[in-house]
């Protein structure tokens, strides 16, 4: 019975790793395509930035890609 429950646990813990994975995966690809065009039409500020600033906010972006998508999606319209 415990070697069962272990066996869940395991597998539960492994699902939960794969999807944490695919989701910083898309936050990646995300990032390349926001910052060439939905960075600037989000905050107009940025295109002066410097590249220190652009790398400074990589985890952000990938972190947070869904809302940035739902904010670049409204700036868009």
């Amino acid at each position: 019975m415990q070697e069962l429950i272990l066996d869940m646990a395991v597998q539960v813990v492994s699902i939960a790793l794969i999807l944490a994975g695919l989701y910083l995966l898309i936050g990646i690809i995300f990032y390349f395509p926001f910052m060439k065009t939905g960075v600037h039409l989000i905050d107009d500020g940025v295109k002066k930035a410097p590249r220190f600033f652009k790398v400074l906010i990589f985890p952000g972006i990938v972190a947070l890609w869904p809302i940035l998508l739902k904010k670049w999606n409204r700036a868009k319209s």
